[in-house]
């Protein structure tokens, strides 16, 4: 159901930009209902631990947040609306700037942050049915639909699948502009299917079969792939 067809007004955004920042990745690190540690922000948006402090504090304030100082902060039920509202604006974002203005998936994420603040219900309405409310943005990741319902995810990392078991690409992480170029070039994109052959020792890299091919993956690609189970030879 489209928002323009309910009559439930949505939580406000936060005014400051930097606090909805704050929102978005909360709960992508850790959901709806997990309680994240200002390190993590800080590490993840690369802003001073000070400067996170605050805007938590003020979240907090505002009823965003459950902030518990040495222990983190955990998104509300405003809160959690909230950063749905701004992942599916972000995600929306990202689609139309592919889809539409064909961009390459490496050089939508950063446009994505920035718009992703000034989108209105009205324009966040038009672009989904221009796309045909899509469900997945270019890299994979769920787009929320209008409801604003968080959305749940069960890929796992292919740093830990199993040698012999078959999986599929769903998602890969959509901050490292090289590294999506590095996986465009050697095919390793969502809907490719493919099986982990071998996990070399002390740390080398997996190698994995898919196309009638076998590539060799470094961990940190294959941190940054995420997979779902597949029948052995689907």
């Amino acid at each position: 159901m489209d928002n323009q067809d309910t009559n439930r007004p949505r939580t406000p955004l936060p005014e400051s930009q930097a606090d909805q920042d704050q929102l978005r990745e909360i709960y992508l690190a850790g959901g709806v209902a997990a309680r994240v540690r200002m390190g993590h922000l800080a590490e993840a948006l690369d802003r001073p631990p000070a400067s996170v402090t605050a805007a938590i504090k003020r979240l907090h304030e505002g009823g965003y947040v459950d902030y518990q100082p040495y222990h983190g902060a955990q998104l509300t039920d405003s809160g959690a609306e909230a950063a749905v509202e701004l992942v599916r604006h972000h995600r929306l974002i990202e689609r139309f700037l592919v889809e539409i203005l064909g961009y390459e998936w490496d050089d939508v994420h950063e446009e994505a942050d920035r718009l992703e603040h000034s989108f209105s219900e009205k324009l966040e309405y038009h672009i989904a049915e221009v796309l045909s409310n899509p469900t997945s943005d270019p890299h994979g990741d769920s787009i929320p639909s209008a409801d604003l319902q968080a959305v749940t995810d069960e890929s796992r990392a292919l740093a830990g699948v199993d040698v012999g078991a078959w999986v599929q690409v769903v998602r890969v992480r959509d901050r490292d502009p090289e590294m999506l170029g590095y996986l465009a070039e050697i095919g390793l994109v969502p809907g490719t299917r493919l099986v982990l052959v071998e996990r070399l020792p002390f740390g080398g890299p997996l190698v994995v079969e898919y196309g009638g091919r076998t590539q060799p993956i470094g961990i940190p690609v294959a941190e940054a792939v995420f997979v779902t189970p597949l029948a052995s030879g689907a």
